[in-house]
């Protein structure tokens, strides 16, 4: 799915991927005694869980679009990014308390995230493969640019 001949999937990703990251980031800092650093994880996972979710869905177009060489890759990817949001979504649970975000670190937040973080490294790894080596997402015809 393109606008102006742009990629949207590619387009959108770069925001979750930097938020999230700094929520992992964001929750260590909580761990070693920052306690606002707890809140700002909280906002940054939100804030990523639902870009990341607007970004599933010119994905999902697009990978139905891969040639076939490049649908187990594809799938790779989608399975660990959705990893990803599933345990980023599950440590923002975990971040709150009665309705607010707690005081405290919780650390199987901080676990879930960090996992979440490994999965979003290894999702982007099969991603970049995708575009890298079978040219997804990039102009086919590219004398007509």
């Amino acid at each position: 799915m393109k606008i102006f001949s742009h990629p949207v999937h590619t387009m959108l990703i770069h925001f979750p991927i930097a938020l999230w990251s700094l929520a992992s980031i964001c929750d260590g800092v909580a761990v070693l005694g920052y306690q606002e650093a707890w809140r700002a994880s909280t906002w940054l996972m939100g804030v990523g869980v639902v870009i990341a979710t607007i970004a599933m869905i010119p994905g999902l177009i697009d990978l139905a679009k891969l040639p076939e060489n490049a649908k187990g890759t594809g799938l790779t990817h989608m399975l660990f990014m959705g990893l990803a949001w599933m345990f980023y979504l599950l440590s923002i649970v975990l971040h709150i308390d009665q309705g607010s975000v707690s005081s405290t670190p919780n650390l199987w937040g901080v676990a879930l995230s960090a996992v979440g973080f490994g999965c979003l490294m290894i999702g982007g790894y099969y991603g970049a493969e995708l575009v890298y080596r079978h040219g997804a997402g990039q102009i086919a015809d590219k004398s007509s640019s």
